[in-house]
This record gives C-alpha cells, sequence and structure tokens, in this order.
C-alpha cells in the first residue's frame, strides 16, 4: 500500500508564477543584484574579488544583465576578449597608454584605474543608484585623468523594461589628456574594426538571430561607423525566448550624435556595440577641463519597436531638462534658505538699495529681478520709495523678502514673487499671475 504521509509543519511547495514578480536584493562588499524569484535580474560590480584574474581592473560593469526573468543579454570574458565586462565603459589609449585590454595571466592593463568612494543606495521600489571616482593613471605615477561617475538603475516596469542612466563627468589632471582609439579605415594602420572606445556591450554567447537597428532606420552592420541617436541589438535564445538593449546617445554629449561601433560575427559568437565618442577621431582634454558623458540604456523584451524606442529616446532627453530645472529650485531654495544680516536697514531705506543689498547678502549673488514698471503703474512703487521696515539680522533671505514685499507696499496681498528658470522674479501678484499660472509665493502666512 502507498500514500502520501506529511510532516505537521510541512506545506506543499508551490512553483513560482512567473507572471509575478517576486523582488528582492542581494549586496556583497563589492556588487549589487535585483533578483526576480531569486533569479539575478541585473548585477552591477565595482570591484573584483572573486577571482586572481580580476585583480582591481578599476573597470565597475553590468553582468549579467537580463530580462526580468534571466534570461541573460550579456557576456563577461569571453575568451576571445576576455577584457569584455558584459555592460561597461573603458577608454582604449590615453596618452598613447592602452587601458582597454588586459594581460590574460594578470588580468591588468597597461594603464590602471582605480575605483575610489563607492556610494551604493537601493530603493524600495527596486530602483538602485551607484556614485563612485575613478581615477586613471600609468602604473605608479600620477592621475592623468578623474571620473566621477554617476548610475541610476530605475524599477522594472510592468512589461520588464528598465533603464540604466549612466553618466561620467572626466577631468583632465595637471597636463592635457589626448583620448584615442585604434585607428579606422583610411588611416595609417587602419583596422576595419577600429574606432571604438568607451561605452560598451557584449552580446550573450547563447543569443542568436541578432537584429540591429538604428535611430535612422540602418539595420544589421549598416550602422557600423554611422551617426544614430540610438541603436538596438536584440536576439533570440534556443527556447524562443527575444530580448534586446538599446543604448541612448545624450543630445548634450560631445561630437553628438556618437558614430557608432557594431560587430555582428555570429560563428565566433561575437555581438558588439557601442556610442564610439571617438570613432572619427581622437579628442584632447586640456589641463584641468571636463568632459561630460552621458547614455541611456533600456533593457527589454522582444523585438525593437522604433516608434517606441524613438519616445523612449525623447523621455530619456527629458530627464535631462528635469535634472537641471530641479537643480535650479534645489539651488534658489537653499539660497533663500541662508540666514542673512540686514540690520543696518532703516525704515527710510529706498527698496531699490534693499533689493541690491539682498541680491549680494550671500555668494553667489541671488538670480532676483524686479518688474520695476509693473511695481510702479500697478503700485505706485519704485526704487525710491522707503521700505517702512527695521532691519534685522540672522534671519533666512526667503523670509526677510517677503516681509520686505509686504512692508514697501503696506499689504500682504499686493505684492509676491515667482520662481522660474532658477530667477526670483518680484511683481504685482495680478501681473505675476498672468504670466505664470504656479508657484506665486503668498506671503499672507507672515500676519
Amino acid at each position: 500500500m502507498c500514500g502520501l504521509v506529511f510532516s505537521a509543519r510541512a506545506e506543499p511547495q508551490k512553483t513560482p508564477d512567473p507572471e509575478k514578480t517576486d523582488y528582492s536584493w542581494r549586496q556583497t562588499d563589492s556588487s549589487l543584484a535585483l533578483l526576480n524569484h531569486g533569479r539575478v535580474v541585473w548585477q552591477f560590480n565595482f570591484d573584483n574579488p572573486q577571482d586572481a584574474y580580476r585583480r582591481k581592473q578599476g573597470k565597475p560593469y553590468f553582468h549579467p544583465v537580463c530580462l526580468t526573468d534571466g534570461t541573460e543579454l550579456t557576456w563577461d570574458s569571453p575568451p576571445d576578449h576576455p577584457w569584455h565586462h558584459g555592460l561597461w565603459f573603458s577608454w582604449k589609449h590615453i596618452n598613447t597608454l592602452n587601458y582597454w585590454e588586459e594581460d590574460r595571466k594578470t588580468g591588468l592593463s597597461q594603464g590602471r584605474a582605480d575605483i575610489a568612494d563607492v556610494q551604493v543606495r537601493k530603493n524600495k521600489d527596486y530602483s538602485a543608484w551607484f556614485t563612485m571616482d575613478l581615477k586613471y593613471h600609468p602604473p605608479e605615477k600620477q592621475v592623468v585623468l578623474s571620473e566621477k561617475r554617476s548610475i541610476k538603475v530605475s524599477a522594472p516596469d510592468k512589461q520588464g523594461r528598465y533603464i540604466i542612466d549612466w553618466s561620467g563627468t572626466f577631468k583632465a589632471g595637471e597636463t592635457d589628456v589626448v583620448l584615442d582609439r585604434t585607428p579606422i579605415p583610411g588611416e595609417k594602420d587602419g583596422k576595419s574594426w577600429g574606432g571604438y572606445a568607451g561605452l560598451s556591450v557584449r552580446i550573450a554567447e547563447h543569443l542568436r538571430n541578432w537584429e540591429v537597428v538604428d535611430s535612422e532606420g540602418r539595420k544589421g552592420l549598416e550602422s557600423h561607423g554611422k551617426k544614430a541617436r540610438w541603436v538596438d541589438f536584440s536576439g533570440e535564445t534556443a527556447d524562443g525566448k527575444i530580448g534586446g538593449v538599446t543604448v541612448f546617445d545624450e543630445s548634450d554629449n560631445k561630437r553628438y550624435p556618437s558614430p557608432w561601433s557594431v560587430i555582428m560575427n555570429p560563428k565566433v559568437p561575437f555581438g558588439y556595440f557601442s556610442p564610439a565618442f571617438l570613432f572619427d577621431k581622437p579628442y584632447e582634454l586640456e589641463a584641468g577641463k571636463e568632459l561630460c558623458l552621458r547614455y541611456g540604456i533600456l533593457i527589454h523584451p522582444g523585438r525593437a519597436n522604433r516608434n517606441y524606442l524613438e519616445l523612449e529616446w525623447k523621455n530619456f532627453q527629458a530627464l535631462k531638462r528635469i535634472g537641471k530645472t530641479k537643480k535650479r529650485i534645489e539651488s534658489i531654495d537653499k539660497q533663500l534658505g541662508t540666514s542673512i544680516d540686514v540690520s543696518h536697514w532703516t525704515r527710510e531705506t529706498p527698496f531699490g538699495e534693499a533689493i541690491k543689498d539682498l541680491k549680494n547678502s550671500i555668494d553667489p549673488p541671488l538670480g532676483l529681478i524686479v518688474l520695476w514698471r509693473d511695481l510702479y503703474d500697478n503700485a505706485g512703487i519704485d526704487q525710491t520709495t522707503p521700505i517702512y521696515m527695521d532691519g534685522i539680522s540672522d534671519v533666512p533671505l526667503g523670509t526677510v523678502l517677503k516681509l520686505l514685499l509686504m512692508a514697501v507696499s503696506g499689504s500682504p496681498r499686493q505684492l509676491g514673487y515667482v520662481v522660474n528658470s532658477g530667477v526670483i522674479t518680484v511683481g504685482t501678484k495680478a501681473s505675476l499671475q498672468a504670466q505664470w499660472k504656479t508657484h506665486v509665493y503668498d506671503i499672507r502666512d507672515l500676519l
């Protein structure tokens, strides 16, 4: 007689529903991974502790980069090019020294890069953020190039798509820096596969039926060496799962839109693509000057939909504008929160002089303009009008401004100010509300 016997505490195990996500984090001293049902969605590695070959390469990288079901899209250290690390950034030559290829025995390049001050933040919504400093230098010599890198990874959406926002600010040291690459055809010792350097993606070994498309509608190797706003590389697994990686070029990048390096050799297999900032020619960065590069990397299931990718590229550009606006707002908020001293004011101090004092009360000066014609025509106030306010000290600038407007007009309802594009504009509330429907600061709360 056969039967099933269960322990009093045992419960039948349910097979995870692949349609329902179950995200979690896995973190070590040198990596952070997002998991779904225990399978890696993505892993960012910012040190190389696991084997002797990867001793302090100074090349932080994403691998594996996967769909949310765990299907890998990248390849780390393939036999043909062990210095290819999934999704990574590496210069080729800095001042003629090679920072790209690594010695197969030591894992070290001719030029060295040191990682420092790594900051990791993982969020409850399963997005993440990384910042770090990198120092590029010849062995045992001073730093020639430094980089401040910031990487933000969005939470996967309901369709399993997520985006990596990758930016680096490079600053030359005490001498000029020349960033160079393997020469291209038409140049001395030019190679058909030359031109590469910078942000790179090596496509997973098991993916087949590759398709490459760019923003200009070119397909396959037609994209190699051509300028485009974005390029998508997709492939298919043996069991029919399809996924792809799209790289967006930021419109503020130097030499935008970038030429692209694209390699498609399924026999090796060797699938690779990169926004090749240096493709056409080297770049010289003067001593003490900065170079900023920003890219978006979209991970998506299925083949590329050009209309969707074009929309996502536009959204990526918008994030830059939003970020700039946010920084300006944060800067103004910080300035308005700074305590100042205007104890020298008297009730007879002219309004124009008081405004000038506010502008110069902090460093850098406050971005403040006054609509003088509006004030004169609609409130009878000009630069000579007494402020009718005693001086005060150790009070936030924003509070002083509100008090000043109330005092000089004699009413909390007549004057106000708006913050727009990092500039404070003072005027009558009626005029300000006609021009800006929102963000008019009311001063009645000071009564």
